[in-house]
């Protein structure tokens, strides 16, 4: 029972041992999986559909940037051509003016020379009358028109700054920023073939350390192979406790410690194998996940879609204050145009007046005619409201043609030029959004490729040298087995040689076949006819640890009688229970 001491210490590292590292390399499977998906997540964002749609939105970008300023070019002509129109109206409205104030002098001279007439003539009164009225009437209007073009005049001044805003927003943000955002995804673009080579031979290297390690995790039945070997030795140590025929004893020592030997020797054989492998396996693993993570990490942060965001975000508060503006422009315009609408119905109203100044002059000459002599100041006023009201036509029929102008190119420049700016800012909008949404799906994938590369590269190296620490624990509790070797050496010189064979009546005979029974392995079974079936339990075994001592041979070695060939139970070798 005190050799079982050792063993129970081995069989319970053994167990953690290996539970442990089968455990570390499961996990370190689990994140090679994890880099298999990065890589497809990869090969999705960067294939050939995804290439196809992103040059296409960089074209379409590209050409909006085109669209937009044509479009802007074109808004500001016509808004410098409204200026000049509002400038001519202004210039006729002025001369107007002039018109309306000299009728309003001609009709106070025709009332002094009325009042001058002895005796009042009622024709005259009558026709200073109607002169007074019509020109207060035209002085009303006019001071409408000129309030209206006051405002026509504030309106402009706020469109010419709405405009002047517009257009260092667009020109020194909006389409600056397109630009920028263009390139970049132009170089992302260039770069996805790079991108692409270097996951493909990223997921190659991966690929075969997951082999590796995969290799490794099968080769772990060797604790369970071990294991069972460890407690066969129990058994044939647990049939050896006293009171017990020496004999049998001795041949049940030898037993134990033939296979103690052997199992150890194996396991440390292999184990050594598979720590080499896992050291080699983890560098190799350390080396990949240090290059994946460099360069997904280098595209992450470097010209690629990691720069866009700041790019996307400015341009969006650019649109944003572009919009602004162009309400603001669009409402100025619709102002204007109803103070245009106010002055086109003043103009009606002031060629009216006119009309009838013309008729009024007409009347004065008649009546002059009548009058005679007394009628020839009256002749004179007469005549000069004859030139007014010439003048007034020409005035009114300029001032209707810059009207119509200037309500053709407040068109222009407020509702269509706004629509027309609207409808392409709208266009690019919806291009850029897309643009930005497929720069973003790479950027995003290629941001978690490099965190995922970067937490692999931490985690798998540490997986793997937990599995190899563990098995190195595991290793050096072997040499557990090399003293309980050393134990039943001791024990054996204690013990008589036994007479072998036994006969098969013997009851020894029957605890041994049940013990081979037992066996599960061909190199266990081997060790049991070897040394039960030949006699040679008196003979030292060849071991690379110390091999048995018996009292036949005073502790001399000998050569070992080679291994018998392999059988079908072989097939039973190394299996898990």
């Amino acid at each position: 029972m005190a050799a079982k001491g050792p063993l129970a210490r081995v069989l319970r590292i053994t167990e953690e041992s290996f539970v442990t590292a089968g455990d570390s390399l499961a996990a370190g499977i689990d994140t090679l999986r994890a880099t298999e998906g990065q890589f497809a997540r990869l090969d999705h964002a960067l294939g050939d559909e995804a290439g196809a749609e992103l040059a296409r939105l960089i074209a379409q970008t590209f050409g909006n940037m085109e669209v937009i300023r044509a479009d802007f070019d074109g808004f500001a002509r016509h808004s410098d051509a409204l200026r000049a129109a509002v400038r001519r109206v202004r210039v006729e409205v002025g001369e107007l003016d002039r018109v309306v104030r000299t009728i309003s002098n001609v009709s106070i001279n025709a009332r002094i020379q009325g009042n001058g007439l002895v005796p009042p003539r009622p024709q005259v009164n009558s026709f200073i009358e109607r002169l007074a009225g019509m020109s207060s009437e035209a002085e009303t209007i006019l001071q409408e028109v000129k309030d209206a073009m006051g405002g026509i005049g504030q309106d402009m001044g706020a469109m010419e700054a709405a405009l002047q805003d517009l257009r260092q927003e667009l020109l020194q943000r909006v389409l600056p920023a397109l630009s920028r955002f263009a390139a970049i995804a132009q170089r992302v673009q260039d770069g996805r073939a790079e991108m692409t080579r270097m996951s493909a031979e990223l997921a190659a290297r991966m690929k075969a350390i997951f082999s590796e390690v995969s290799r490794l995790v099968t080769a772990l039945q060797t604790g369970d192979s071990t294991r069972q070997r460890l407690e066969r030795v129990e058994e044939v140590l647990g049939a050896a406790i006293p009171p017990v025929d020496a004999a049998l004893e001795a041949v049940l020592v030898d037993l134990a410690r033939a296979l103690a030997l052997a199992a150890r020797d194996e396991a440390d054989a292999e184990i050594g194998i598979s720590v080499a492998a896992l050291d080699e396996v983890r560098t190799r693993a350390a080396q990949a996940m240090q290059a994946a993570r460099q360069f997904y990490f280098a595209q992450a942060g470097g010209d690629g879609a990691g720069r866009t965001a700041g790019d996307a975000e400015g341009l969006e508060a650019s649109l944003a204050r572009v919009r602004r503006h162009l309400v603001g422009m669009r409402e100025r315009a619709d102002t204007l145009g109803g103070r245009l609408d106010l002055i086109l119905r003043h103009e009606a109203t002031i060629r009216q007046i006119a009309q009838q100044v013309r008729l009024s002059g007409l009347n004065a000459v008649l009546i002059c005619a009548k009058l005679g002599e007394e009628g020839r100041s009256l002749r004179e006023l007469a005549q000069w409201l004859r030139m007014l009201t010439d003048e007034s036509d020409a005035i009114v029929q300029r001032l209707q043609v810059n009207l119509a102008e200037t309500r053709s190119h407040t068109h222009e420049a407020g509702q269509a030029g706004v629509d027309r700016l609207e409808q392409a800012l709208s266009g690019f909008i919806g291009d850029a959004e897309a643009l930005n949404r497929a720069m973003g799906a790479i950027g995003a994938v290629v941001a978690e490729t490099a965190q995922g590369f970067d937490a692999a590269g931490r985690e798998l190296p540490a997986r793997l040298g937990q599995a190899a620490a563990r098995l190195g624990e595991f290793r050096e509790a072997l040499g557990d087995v090399a003293r309980l070797g050393t134990s039943l050496g001791l024990r054996r010189l204690m013990l008589p040689d036994p007479a072998l064979p036994f006969a098969p009546e013997d009851a020894a005979t029957a605890v041994l076949a049940r013990l081979r029974g037992r066996c599960t392995m061909q190199a266990e079974r081997d060790i049991f006819d070897r040394i039960t079936g030949a006699g040679l339990a008196a003979r030292p075994m060849t071991a690379p640890m110390t091999a048995p001592v018996t009292a036949a041979t005073g502790g001399e070695d000998a050569p070992a009688a080679p291994a018998a060939p392999a059988k079908e139970e072989d097939l039973l070798d190394d299996i898990f229970f």
